[in-house]
Protein backbone atom coordinates (compact mmCIF):
# COMPACT_ATOMS: atom_id res chain seq x y z
CA UNK A 1 0.00 0.00 0.00
CA UNK A 2 2.52 2.25 0.70
CA UNK A 3 3.39 5.21 -1.90
CA UNK A 4 0.43 4.00 -4.05
CA UNK A 5 -3.02 3.63 -5.06
CA UNK A 6 -4.22 0.30 -3.29
CA UNK A 7 -7.35 -1.64 -4.38
CA UNK A 8 -7.54 -4.45 -1.80
CA UNK A 9 -10.59 -6.76 -2.29
CA UNK A 10 -12.50 -8.96 0.09
CA UNK A 11 -11.07 -6.79 3.30
CA UNK A 12 -13.46 -6.20 6.39
CA UNK A 13 -14.22 -4.63 9.08
CA UNK A 14 -12.82 -5.36 12.57
CA UNK A 15 -16.09 -5.27 14.29
CA UNK A 16 -15.06 -5.54 17.75
CA UNK A 17 -16.77 -3.50 19.96
CA UNK A 18 -20.04 -2.87 17.86
CA UNK A 19 -23.47 -4.12 19.01
CA UNK A 20 -25.32 -7.18 18.32
CA UNK A 21 -24.16 -10.67 19.18
CA UNK A 22 -22.88 -13.30 16.61
CA UNK A 23 -21.02 -10.27 14.49
CA UNK A 24 -18.15 -11.20 12.07
CA UNK A 25 -18.14 -13.20 8.84
CA UNK A 26 -20.32 -16.21 8.85
CA UNK A 27 -20.63 -17.27 4.78
CA UNK A 28 -19.83 -16.40 1.17
CA UNK A 29 -21.35 -16.83 -1.56
CA UNK A 30 -20.32 -16.63 -5.40
CA UNK A 31 -21.54 -14.47 -8.25
CA UNK A 32 -20.87 -12.92 -11.60
CA UNK A 33 -19.19 -10.63 -9.12
CA UNK A 34 -16.93 -12.27 -7.34
CA UNK A 35 -16.52 -13.67 -3.83
CA UNK A 36 -19.28 -11.67 -1.44
CA UNK A 37 -19.04 -11.29 2.55
CA UNK A 38 -22.11 -11.89 4.48
CA UNK A 39 -21.82 -10.13 7.46
CA UNK A 40 -24.07 -10.85 10.81
CA UNK A 41 -24.67 -7.90 13.06
CA UNK A 42 -27.52 -9.08 14.93
CA UNK A 43 -28.86 -12.05 16.66
CA UNK A 44 -28.14 -14.65 14.41
CA UNK A 45 -29.73 -12.49 11.12
CA UNK A 46 -27.87 -11.82 8.34
CA UNK A 47 -27.43 -8.06 7.40
CA UNK A 48 -27.74 -8.62 4.02
CA UNK A 49 -30.37 -10.03 1.60
CA UNK A 50 -30.71 -12.13 -1.51
CA UNK A 51 -32.57 -9.82 -4.08
CA UNK A 52 -32.55 -11.04 -7.76
CA UNK A 53 -31.16 -8.51 -10.31
CA UNK A 54 -34.14 -6.01 -11.33
CA UNK A 55 -36.24 -6.75 -8.14
CA UNK A 56 -34.85 -3.91 -6.21
CA UNK A 57 -37.10 -1.15 -7.57
CA UNK A 58 -39.52 -3.91 -7.26
CA UNK A 59 -42.07 -2.39 -4.26
CA UNK A 60 -43.48 -5.49 -3.68
CA UNK A 61 -40.08 -6.77 -2.39
CA UNK A 62 -39.21 -6.35 1.25
CA UNK A 63 -35.89 -4.51 1.75
CA UNK A 64 -33.74 -4.97 4.96
CA UNK A 65 -33.44 -2.07 7.40
CA UNK A 66 -30.37 -3.45 9.54
CA UNK A 67 -27.82 -0.78 9.11
CA UNK A 68 -24.69 -1.83 7.96
CA UNK A 69 -21.00 -0.48 7.72
CA UNK A 70 -18.84 -0.29 4.69
CA UNK A 71 -16.46 -3.26 5.48
CA UNK A 72 -14.66 -3.17 1.77
CA UNK A 73 -11.15 -0.70 0.97
CA UNK A 74 -11.86 -0.60 -2.76
CA UNK A 75 -9.21 2.49 -3.44
CA UNK A 76 -7.16 3.96 -1.81
CA UNK A 77 -4.37 6.08 -3.51
CA UNK A 78 -1.51 7.11 -1.53
CA UNK A 79 -2.26 5.11 1.66
CA UNK A 80 0.47 4.43 3.83
CA UNK A 81 -1.20 1.83 6.13
CA UNK A 82 0.21 3.60 9.31
CA UNK A 83 -1.40 6.02 11.61
CA UNK A 84 -4.01 8.32 9.53
CA UNK A 85 -2.97 6.92 6.46
CA UNK A 86 -4.25 3.80 7.42
CA UNK A 87 -7.73 3.36 5.51
CA UNK A 88 -8.85 0.48 7.95
CA UNK A 89 -9.40 3.72 10.39
CA UNK A 90 -12.73 4.29 8.05
CA UNK A 91 -14.06 0.66 8.55
CA UNK A 92 -13.35 -0.67 11.67
CA UNK A 93 -16.06 1.24 13.56
CA UNK A 94 -17.08 4.98 14.21
CA UNK A 95 -15.36 6.33 17.02
CA UNK A 96 -17.13 9.85 16.69
CA UNK A 97 -15.11 12.41 19.34
CA UNK A 98 -18.36 14.25 19.98
CA UNK A 99 -19.51 17.84 19.19
CA UNK A 100 -16.58 19.65 19.85
CA UNK A 101 -13.89 17.60 18.71
CA UNK A 102 -12.79 15.07 16.17
CA UNK A 103 -11.82 11.37 16.21
CA UNK A 104 -8.25 9.85 15.99
CA UNK A 105 -9.65 7.22 15.21
CA UNK A 106 -9.88 8.04 10.95
CA UNK A 107 -8.30 7.75 7.59
CA UNK A 108 -6.82 11.22 6.23
CA UNK A 109 -7.16 12.22 2.96
CA UNK A 110 -4.86 15.08 1.48
CA UNK A 111 -5.38 17.39 -1.49
CA UNK A 112 -1.51 15.83 -3.04
CA UNK A 113 -1.52 11.78 -2.73
CA UNK A 114 -4.59 10.70 -0.42
CA UNK A 115 -7.01 12.06 -2.91
CA UNK A 116 -10.04 10.28 -2.22
CA UNK A 117 -11.17 6.95 -0.65
CA UNK A 118 -13.58 4.21 -2.12
CA UNK A 119 -15.72 1.75 -0.02
CA UNK A 120 -17.79 -1.17 -0.55
CA UNK A 121 -19.96 -3.61 1.48
CA UNK A 122 -17.86 -6.71 0.48
CA UNK A 123 -19.80 -7.07 -3.06
CA UNK A 124 -23.69 -6.24 -1.85
CA UNK A 125 -25.35 -3.41 -3.35
CA UNK A 126 -26.80 -0.38 -1.67
CA UNK A 127 -30.72 -0.21 -2.05
CA UNK A 128 -32.78 3.09 -2.98
CA UNK A 129 -35.05 2.89 0.27
CA UNK A 130 -37.24 4.49 2.25
CA UNK A 131 -35.66 8.20 3.62
CA UNK A 132 -31.80 8.00 4.07
CA UNK A 133 -29.86 5.35 2.48
CA UNK A 134 -26.40 5.97 3.20
CA UNK A 135 -24.87 8.42 6.49
CA UNK A 136 -21.14 9.34 5.87
CA UNK A 137 -19.51 10.26 9.14
CA UNK A 138 -16.50 12.56 8.72
CA UNK A 139 -14.83 14.98 11.63
CA UNK A 140 -16.84 18.18 11.21
CA UNK A 141 -16.38 19.89 15.26
CA UNK A 142 -17.43 22.86 17.31
CA UNK A 143 -14.78 24.36 18.64
CA UNK A 144 -15.23 26.47 21.76
CA UNK A 145 -16.85 29.44 21.17
CA UNK A 146 -16.31 29.17 17.83
CA UNK A 147 -19.95 30.96 15.84
CA UNK A 148 -19.39 27.79 13.37
CA UNK A 149 -18.20 24.13 12.10
CA UNK A 150 -14.87 23.31 11.39
CA UNK A 151 -15.29 21.08 8.38
CA UNK A 152 -13.72 19.47 5.75
CA UNK A 153 -16.50 19.09 3.47
CA UNK A 154 -16.64 16.09 0.94
CA UNK A 155 -18.26 15.26 -2.26
CA UNK A 156 -20.41 12.02 -1.91
CA UNK A 157 -20.07 9.77 -5.36
CA UNK A 158 -22.17 6.29 -6.40
CA UNK A 159 -21.32 3.57 -8.56
CA UNK A 160 -22.69 0.47 -9.86
CA UNK A 161 -19.37 -0.78 -11.36
CA UNK A 162 -16.36 1.43 -9.89
CA UNK A 163 -15.92 3.17 -13.36
CA UNK A 164 -19.13 5.24 -13.66
CA UNK A 165 -20.00 7.48 -10.90
CA UNK A 166 -22.63 9.89 -10.33
CA UNK A 167 -21.98 12.50 -7.82
CA UNK A 168 -25.24 13.21 -5.05
CA UNK A 169 -26.45 16.43 -5.26
CA UNK A 170 -24.42 19.08 -3.63
CA UNK A 171 -24.35 22.79 -3.56
CA UNK A 172 -22.55 25.41 -1.95
CA UNK A 173 -24.97 28.08 -1.01
CA UNK A 174 -22.49 31.26 0.44
CA UNK A 175 -22.81 34.82 0.15
CA UNK A 176 -19.19 34.64 -1.79
CA UNK A 177 -18.91 31.46 -3.69
CA UNK A 178 -15.56 31.90 -4.05
CA UNK A 179 -14.71 32.10 0.11
CA UNK A 180 -15.02 29.53 2.65
CA UNK A 181 -17.70 29.80 4.90
CA UNK A 182 -18.07 28.30 8.55
CA UNK A 183 -21.84 27.88 8.12
CA UNK A 184 -22.81 24.36 8.01
CA UNK A 185 -25.78 25.69 6.13
CA UNK A 186 -23.81 26.96 2.77
CA UNK A 187 -22.69 23.72 2.57
CA UNK A 188 -26.21 21.77 0.94
CA UNK A 189 -25.39 17.93 0.14
CA UNK A 190 -21.98 17.51 1.43
CA UNK A 191 -20.56 15.47 3.67
CA UNK A 192 -17.96 16.13 6.76
CA UNK A 193 -20.77 19.16 7.69
CA UNK A 194 -22.22 17.23 11.11
CA UNK A 195 -20.22 16.57 13.97
CA UNK A 196 -20.22 12.64 14.86
CA UNK A 197 -21.61 11.72 18.19
CA UNK A 198 -21.66 7.86 17.67
CA UNK A 199 -19.11 6.11 18.72
CA UNK A 200 -19.22 2.13 18.70
CA UNK A 201 -17.86 2.46 21.88
CA UNK A 202 -19.30 5.11 24.23
CA UNK A 203 -22.83 5.86 22.19
CA UNK A 204 -23.47 2.59 20.35
CA UNK A 205 -26.60 4.12 18.86
CA UNK A 206 -28.70 3.68 15.60
CA UNK A 207 -26.12 5.78 12.78
CA UNK A 208 -29.64 6.55 11.00
CA UNK A 209 -30.62 8.69 13.79
CA UNK A 210 -29.40 12.21 12.96
CA UNK A 211 -30.00 13.73 16.76
CA UNK A 212 -28.31 11.23 18.85
CA UNK A 213 -25.67 10.07 16.15
CA UNK A 214 -24.30 13.07 13.79
CA UNK A 215 -23.06 12.55 10.56
CA UNK A 216 -24.10 13.64 7.22
CA UNK A 217 -27.24 11.69 5.76
CA UNK A 218 -27.74 10.76 1.58
CA UNK A 219 -30.65 9.63 -0.42
CA UNK A 220 -30.57 8.01 -3.62
CA UNK A 221 -33.76 9.24 -4.51
CA UNK A 222 -32.21 12.72 -4.58
CA UNK A 223 -29.87 11.11 -7.87
CA UNK A 224 -30.80 12.35 -11.67
CA UNK A 225 -34.19 10.08 -12.57
CA UNK A 226 -32.04 9.97 -16.39
CA UNK A 227 -28.78 8.02 -17.13
CA UNK A 228 -27.08 6.50 -15.34
CA UNK A 229 -28.45 8.33 -11.64
CA UNK A 230 -31.47 6.52 -12.83
CA UNK A 231 -29.80 3.02 -13.33
CA UNK A 232 -28.44 3.59 -9.82
CA UNK A 233 -31.58 4.22 -8.31
CA UNK A 234 -33.61 1.06 -9.87
CA UNK A 235 -30.77 -1.48 -9.21
CA UNK A 236 -29.02 0.03 -6.17
CA UNK A 237 -25.45 1.04 -5.63
CA UNK A 238 -22.11 -1.26 -4.92
CA UNK A 239 -19.27 1.43 -4.00
CA UNK A 240 -19.25 4.84 -2.15
CA UNK A 241 -16.58 7.46 -3.22
CA UNK A 242 -15.66 9.90 -0.74
CA UNK A 243 -13.43 12.75 -2.11
CA UNK A 244 -12.56 16.24 -0.61
CA UNK A 245 -14.81 18.95 -2.02
CA UNK A 246 -11.02 21.35 -2.31
CA UNK A 247 -10.35 18.51 -4.96
CA UNK A 248 -13.35 19.76 -7.44
CA UNK A 249 -13.93 22.43 -9.05
CA UNK A 250 -17.17 24.72 -8.43
CA UNK A 251 -18.70 25.18 -11.88
CA UNK A 252 -20.18 28.24 -10.66
CA UNK A 253 -16.75 29.76 -10.23
CA UNK A 254 -14.88 27.48 -12.68
CA UNK A 255 -12.43 27.00 -9.30
CA UNK A 256 -11.66 24.77 -6.79
CA UNK A 257 -14.60 24.73 -3.56
CA UNK A 258 -12.30 26.85 -0.92
CA UNK A 259 -11.55 25.36 1.95
CA UNK A 260 -10.45 26.21 5.31
CA UNK A 261 -7.04 27.65 5.71
CA UNK A 262 -6.16 25.44 8.47
CA UNK A 263 -7.31 22.17 6.77
CA UNK A 264 -4.95 19.37 5.67
CA UNK A 265 -7.87 16.63 4.03
CA UNK A 266 -11.17 15.55 5.31
CA UNK A 267 -11.04 12.96 8.13
CA UNK A 268 -13.29 9.59 7.16
CA UNK A 269 -14.40 7.72 10.19
CA UNK A 270 -17.13 5.38 8.49
CA UNK A 271 -20.26 5.06 6.46
CA UNK A 272 -23.31 3.11 6.62
CA UNK A 273 -25.79 1.87 4.50
CA UNK A 274 -28.93 0.87 5.55
CA UNK A 275 -30.54 -1.10 2.64
CA UNK A 276 -28.05 -3.65 1.95
CA UNK A 277 -29.06 -6.83 -0.55
CA UNK A 278 -26.87 -9.33 -2.14
CA UNK A 279 -26.92 -9.63 -5.78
Amino acid sequence: MRGRSTRLEGRRADRAGTAGCGEGLVGQQRSAWGIALVLLVGCGEPATQNVDAGEIADAAVPLPEEPVLADEIVDAPGATGEGFGDPNNAINGVRGGGPTQGSFDVYSLDYTTRTHLVLGWSGAVIADGPGADLVVFENGFRSAGASGNFMDPIIVSVSRDGETWVDLPHEYAADDPTMYSIAPEDWIGFAGITPVLLNVETNDVDPFDPIAAGGDAFDLSSLPDEGEGAAIRREGARYVRLESAAMRVNPETDRNYPRDPTSNGSDIDGVYARYVVMR
